[in-house]
């Protein structure tokens, strides 16, 4: 008797909303309310909420809420995805070890994962080709990189106004690149219009440290007129994302202000670089790679 064959079609989620701040306002009130935030200094950057990784193996994400201090931690996110960047930064110093504020920025950075602007010499280097980005040249004598490679993915969650950032870090860029490949090649269907869910699954490395890694599963598709907000999310997004800086704060598990300006300096986190791994060679022909 054959066996049925499983249905993974993707169903429209017509409940899915992308909402602002004015949503549900009265038109008199919301037009007095943007009138007002007019009379404000713009921030640089993107204004957002933080969804941080835990470190230890915990299985529980820690998302930034209204005020400072304020967090909430669900094992699953659901949202769409309007924009994600690869993004490198190299720290000279033992990793999240230094007491200097001004160590708290890498040394050379990049926000597209190709090339690298050096802050100390003006240097711009070909990222491929750094000796620092090379499988090996982890100072403390591992077989990972000295630079960090890691993933900026901004999210919007269903009926809430608020744009969130996730960073993923080495240990699971692989698993989340291959995710999102799969699913888009599969199915063509562009990732803004995907209504995707983020879950954390327990590892261990080869030192038999724990860390927690990122899984990312389908969930269904956009309607058409949402995936069309989400579009044009994207281009916004896309065209300020080199504004906001890549610090130490993108492996802290604590919240941060609701705006990383480029000019934001980073929390103070210990962290050791015995809780990443590094995605391998044969990985870079992913297309988000």
């Amino acid at each position: 008797m054959a066996t049925a064959k499983k249905n993974t079609e993707l169903a429209p989620v017509e409940n899915f909303a992308l909402t602002t701040a004015y949503d549900g306002l009265d038109p008199e009130l919301a037009a007095e309310l943007k009138d007002q935030m007019d009379d404000l200094d713009d921030e640089s950057g993107i204004n957002c909420r933080t969804i941080k990784i835990p470190s230890g193996g915990s299985l529980a994400f820690t998302v930034q809420g209204d005020e400072d201090g304020d967090e909430d931690y669900p094992k699953e996110i659901e949202g769409v995805i309007v924009f994600t960047h690869r993004m490198n930064g190299y720290w000279p110093n033992a990793f999240g070890s230094s007491t200097n504020p001004e160590d708290k920025i890498p040394v050379c950075s990049s926000m597209d994962g190709k090339s690298g602007l050096n802050i100390r010499t003006g240097e711009i280097c070909e990222c491929d080709k750094c000796p620092c980005n090379q499988y090996g040249s982890d100072p403390n004598g591992g077989k990972g990189k000295a630079c960090k490679n890691m993933r900026r993915i901004y999210l919007m969650r269903s009926n809430d106004p608020n744009l969130y950032l996730l960073t993923v870090p080495p240990t699971s860029i692989k698993e989340v690149n291959k995710a999102l490949t799969r699913i888009m090649a599969s199915k063509g269907i562009p990732y803004t219009n995907l209504i995707v869910g983020f879950k954390l699954a327990k590892a261990t490395n080869a030192n038999g440290i724990n860390y927690a890694t990122v899984v990312v599963d389908k969930r269904g598709i956009l309607p058409p007129a949402v995936a069309q907000t989400a579009k044009a999310m994207r281009q916004e997004i896309k065209a300020k994302y080199k504004e906001i800086a890549i610090t130490m704060d993108d492996y802290s598990t604590s919240a941060s202000s609701n705006t990383m300006a480029a000019d934001e300096s980073a929390l103070d986190v210990q962290v050791s670089d015995t809780e990443f791994t590094d995605v391998t060679d044969k990985d870079k022909d992913l297309p988000f790679v």
